[in-house]
């Protein structure tokens, strides 16, 4: 497959602009901006038929960012769920209402964080500081993107040198002892537009963490959630001419995470993630249209080491290895047919494996898996000026097949640690699908600061991996693998509108409809297994088994009030529904239609104000996330919470900044959908230097 791809490659947030003037900060603020995500062509903001959002590096500078997720709480429709803060082995971004971060696309440069094995994308190996610039485009768009942009897509666009030497470092410290630090240099090599440049960065942060178990459900085992991370990445590229550039990236990061869990081995139960990517870029004009195209190739290597005492207070001791490798093909062109139509055609190689090997130290239990999937796909979109001008219509398709093969489980020596009965060995049948992802929109301009449009949009997700061909125990019970899970569908009706004034006072939102099928859920199968507690366990099976609705709206809401005072606020609800259930054979007769989806607040709302003066810039801001279902029989509740977060800065001397970072200014920590607390206050101070 590799040597296939190798041989087919020859592709309401706060501004602060400290020290700057009141023009440059009008600049920044200014929403109507250049959007590529949208239509993967260059499109103003303000021109285009859906919900956009663009967090510009600046932003993110001025903004309380321990993590690069933080930022995304300012768009309207986006829930975070990061509930351990930078303790956190991962964070959950949902957006529309639908649960599951595998249903958002999140894209770094172009290319797709989520794996297709599944599992939630890993936001800590993302350096805020090399990040030029986020656009956040809310609806399906899996007609120009493919598999898991059913929620929307994330696009975070990292930086390019733009003079011959810059740099920056940065040191801070804070709460529970968390330390760390990053440098970064850049520079390039110009003549008449043409030349090389490059760029190279590295972080480390450590923290000792904090205990996360509520205080009446402590015991010995509790340990502190410490973390020990960092990384590097190297950006080198040749530009022939301002059409013509090659560009090659190299990734590297490694984090180490405690579980909040230690008994008798020194570290106590860990995760630890080693990640590699490599990419090649290229964008040339051909047959005069801009052809872009992208290879590249991702390694993440797991290792978990878990220990605990089961309900008998047996002591349980488990190593726990996962390889998954992603790599691809993404190409596109785009080219002008005339004065009303602009086209972009595109294809795309993506292909996952996933290799899973647990041993348990405590036990002979060993269990092994394997299996890769491959998808395909091809699309074209077409974007026309109607008559008269004030009428734009944007129309794309794509279709996308997918084979799922050489899926196979091994489970040698079982005890009731894992719940097996008996060794055995277990080939997964090949299966395929395909999707067909079309997507229609029509825009008018009522006024030239007003513009409202219509859309019908759709999304696919494909099963992930581990669902297809592992079975074993989980927290919630004993999951069995089923490899006929096919993807799930959803389409989406929407109306919206744009308003903007004077750069002063902008004011979008949006209404709509999505209708999903074939949705994938855990459903317990009436049996259950023995693993060695005190209680068996219930047999889970994933499959396709539900239709669901959401029925939502959002506003988002921009007001430069002074050359100095921004205030910025976004609201949005979703009533997200099972309307049917359709059981498999094989499971029990009970009924889910009717029930709220899981882990989907109905109401989020954030504000956020930032005051810029000659002696400090200060940023508040507040976020609300409503109450919301843990389980699928909806019995159990997460109580809403509300975070208030603010970053004080000083620039002195053009090149120095002090600041300091207060998450939960109010130190009102919440409970999660686990019954685990979160950090409540939490402070980094910090220097950064700029040259």
């Amino acid at each position: 497959m590799k040597k296939f791809l190798i041989l087919t490659y020859l592709t309401f947030t706060i501004i602060s602009l400290s020290g700057q003037t009141q023009d440059s900060l009008k600049r920044e603020i200014e929403l109507n901006e250049v959007i590529v995500t949208a239509t993967r062509t260059y499109r103003q903001a303000n021109d285009l038929p859906v919900q956009t959002n663009a967090i510009s590096a600046k932003m993110i500078q001025n903004f309380p960012v321990l993590n690069i997720d933080d930022v995304l709480k300012t768009t309207a429709n986006v829930f975070v769920n990061r509930s351990w803060g930078i303790f956190s082995k991962n964070a959950a971004v949902t957006m529309r209402g639908l649960e599951s971060s595998d249903r958002t696309l999140i894209l770094v440069d172009g290319l797709p964080k989520n794996r297709l094995a599944g599992g939630s994308v890993n936001w800590h190996n993302i350096n805020p500081d090399q990040i030029e610039k986020i656009e956040v485009i809310k609806g399906p768009a899996s007609a120009l993107y493919g598999n898991n942009a059913m929620g929307g897509v994330i696009n975070i666009i990292t930086k390019k040198p733009q003079s011959d030497l810059s740099g920056n470092a940065r040191v801070f410290y804070g709460s529970h002892n968390t330390m760390g630090g990053s440098v970064s240099a850049a520079g390039r090599s110009f003549d008449q537009n043409k030349g090389f440049y490059w760029q190279v960065n590295g972080n480390y942060r450590r923290g000792d963490g904090y205990i996360f178990e509520l205080p009446e459900y402590l015991d010995e085992t509790d340990a502190k959630t410490k973390l020990d991370e960092g990384g590097g990445s190297l950006k080198l590229g040749y530009q022939f001419n301002e059409h013509n550039t090659v560009e090659i990236a190299l990734d590297h990061y490694q984090e180490k995470r405690g579980a909040g869990r230690q008994v008798y081995a020194p570290d106590g139960s860990f995760d630890e993630y080693l990640t590699n990517t490599f990419r090649i870029t290229g964008k040339n004009l051909i047959a005069g249209g801009l052809l872009q195209s992208t290879l590249y190739y991702s390694a993440e290597n797991y290792y978990g080491q878990k220990e605990s005492f089961n309900d008998s207070k047996e002591y349980k001791l488990l190593d726990a290895y996962t390889d998954r490798e992603d790599m691809g093909l993404m190409s596109n062109w785009s080219k002008r047919l005339s004065a009303k139509h602009l086209l972009t055609a595109g294809l795309e190689v993506k292909a996952g494996t996933m290799k899973s090997h647990e041993i348990y130290c405590t036990s002979p239990d060993e269990i092994e898996a394997a299996s890769k999937m491959i998808i395909y796909g091809v699309y074209f979109q077409d974007e026309i000026k109607l008559s008269p001008e004030k009428w734009q219509l944007i129309a794309g398709i794509r279709a996308d097949f997918s084979n799922f093969f050489q899926g196979w489980q091994r489970v040698t020596n079982p005890t009731k640690s894992t719940g097996f009965e008996e060794s055995f060995y277990e080939d997964f049948p090949e299966t395929s699908w395909s999707a067909l992802s079309p997507k229609i929109a029509l825009q008018y301009q009522l006024i030239p600061q007003l513009e409202t449009y219509v859309s019908v949009g759709t999304g696919f997700k494909p099963a992930k991996l581990k669902d297809l061909s592992q079975s074993g125990k989980i927290n919630k019970g004993f999951r069995l693998a089923n490899p006929n899970v096919k993807p799930e569908y959803l389409t989406n009706f929407e109306w919206g509108f744009h308003f903007d004034q004077n750069e002063k006072f902008s004011l979008s939102g949006a209404i709509y409809h999505s209708i999903g099928r074939d949705f994938q859920y855990s459903i317990g199968t009436g049996d259950s297994v023995d693993t060695g507690g005190n209680s068996l366990k219930p047999v889970i099976l994933t499959d396709n088994v539900a239709e669901i609705s959401v029925t939502g709206g959002e506003l988002s809401m921009h007001y430069l009030i002074h050359p100095q005072l921004l205030f910025q606020a976004s609201y949005s609800y979703n009533n997200s529904v099972i309307t049917s259930y359709t059981p498999n054979i094989n499971m029990p007769d009970y009924n889910l239609a009717g029930k709220k989806m899981t882990e989907v607040p109905p109401q989020l709302f954030y504000a956020g104000i930032f005051w810029q003066n000659k002696y400090f810039n200060l940023n508040v801001n507040c976020s609300y996330i409503d109450e919301q279902w843990f389980d699928i029989e909806n019995t159990i509740k997460v109580n809403s919470w509300y975070l208030i977060n603010a970053r004080i800065s000083h620039i002195f001397a053009n090149k120095y900044e002090i600041y300091f970072d207060i998450q939960d200014l109010l130190d009102n920590p919440y409970v999660d959908r686990k019954g685990q607390l979160s950090p409540g206050r939490f402070i980094i101070g910090g220097i950064n230097f700029q040259f």
